[in-house]
């Protein structure tokens, strides 16, 4: 009798287990784990383009070298080798492999591939090695094939996607301008919650549809301009283009690319409206004005910090205020958004203030686009062990390698004769050079 209770509970301990490892180590499809994510997979391997090659942008730049020399100086180009990611890609907490779906999103640029999750768990992928993988597309961050070269279901060769016809390439051309304009939603219009404390939430996209300005991203990020789409010594006609820099919120991934952010097209997403002084009040008008998104868009820990600074006419600062416009969150232990007041397309934002000495004779207002905040960026060289070489030489020197703002808007008004003057862009980012720190 003992003896079979002994076989019993042996039986039932030696099935447990069977379970609990067939559940712990069953691979789960990543499409179960995402449903209909476009992010949660890289865009299948590319193989070579016919008169091309390999489909790296540094072969589409043999022929495109104008947008080939623009995409170069871009936040896209730098989307891997950007040390503020690099750091968070390091993290212990971080699932890199969903992290680098957006930071290079074709699987040439993956040592491995994917091929599922065990248990369903984004911390265990299942990866095997990748024969396609090429190092130096890895390197391009987000290259001209994330959005321009795709597999043909049927013949599968690559062919590019183009947005205008009339051409004749030595490369297979498919035109389908609204597949490369809603490319950008694939990363730049999701919020999606990994776990409490892992939250992506990027809504540009949703924010530009609710504007209803008529505006698609490349309207303002990849502005029209009037080319060939080749090199001169190709002899093909002036047309329509776009500029490829990828101009976003004029704060570059590294300080010697400022002199490049306002011929790639850069105007701050709001303008500065107004500034009154009346009966002891100040009023200070922002109203965003270029922007068909949310101003600040993207990252939620991005914003306007704004300072207002009152000197008497001897020059000397008596008063000094600052305000924000952003979002803010709590991170730990569980990501919240705890407050909002960006600034939507067309509407504006009202900051009023009382004027607490009347010996002010000149205010000065300053619009400054954070990036990433000091305490963020020392949180960071401090956990700088985590982040691998070439990286983590470059993290530990971030204060003096990486912009953390940029100073975008500059006025000075005078209260005895109610006048304003402005600083040219062109000066402000003069200074934005060297700029350290937040």
């Amino acid at each position: 009798m003992k003896r079979t209770i002994y076989i019993s509970l042996l039986f039932i301990l030696v099935l447990g287990i069977s379970i609990y490892l067939y559940f712990n180590q069953r691979v789960v499809a990543i499409e179960q784990v995402f449903p209909g994510k476009i992010w949660a997979k890289p865009i299948e391997n590319l193989p070579n383009l016919k008169g091309v090659g390999a489909p790296t942008a540094k072969n589409c730049g043999g022929c495109h070298t104008e947008i080939y020399d623009e995409w170069k100086l871009s936040t896209h180009a730098n989307a891997l080798s950007d040390i503020q990611f690099q750091s968070e890609l390091a993290k212990p907490s971080s699932p890199k492999w969903i992290c680098l779906n957006c930071h290079i999103p074709v699987q040439n640029q993956r040592e491995t591939i994917i091929t599922g999750l065990k248990n369903g768990d984004y911390f265990r992928p299942v990866e095997i090695p990748n024969p396609n993988f090429n190092s130096e597309m890895q390197s391009e961050g987000v290259t001209c094939a994330t959005c321009h070269v795709r597999v043909d279901s049927e013949t599968k060769e690559s062919y590019v996607i183009g947005g205008t016809g009339k051409t004749s390439p030595p490369h297979p051309v498919k035109i389908d301008r609204k597949q490369l304009q809603n490319r950008c939603y694939d990363c730049h219009n999701e919020t999606y919650t990994l776990n409490e404390s892992l939250i992506c939430s990027f809504q540009t996209g949703t924010e530009l549809f609710a504007s209803k300005s008529n505006e698609s991203c490349s309207s303002c990020h990849q502005p029209e301009v009037r080319r060939s789409f080749v090199k001169p010594s190709l002899n093909k006609p002036i047309r329509t283009a776009h500029k490829h820099g990828f101009i976003g919120g004029g704060v570059p991934k590294t300080f010697d690319l400022y002199p490049k952010q306002i011929p790639l097209g850069y105007k701050p997403g709001i303008v500065l409206s107004n500034i009154k002084v009346e009966n002891n009040k100040i009023e200070v008008l922002l109203t965003n004005a270029n922007a068909s998104h949310h101003v600040t868009t993207g990252d939620p820990e991005r914003f306007y910090r704004l300072i207002l600074v009152g000197t008497d006419r001897l020059g000397k600062t008596i008063f000094k205020e600052e305000t924000r416009i952003g979002q803010e969150w709590t991170w730990s232990p569980v990501a919240k958004k705890v407050s909002d007041n960006r600034i939507p397309y067309g509407k504006s934002f009202l900051w009023e203030l009382e004027q607490p000495n009347l010996s002010i004779e000149t205010l000065q207002f300053q619009a400054i686009h954070v990036r990433l905040k000091n305490t963020t960026s020392d949180y960071m060289i401090q956990s700088s062990g985590y982040v691998s070489s070439p990286y983590k030489e470059r993290v530990e020197k971030m204060k003096e390698l990486y912009p953390h703002s940029s100073l975008v808007i500059e006025s000075k008004y005078q209260l005895k004769t109610k006048s304003r003057k402005d600083t040219p862009l062109e000066e402000l980012f003069e200074r934005n050079v060297h700029r350290k720190g937040e």
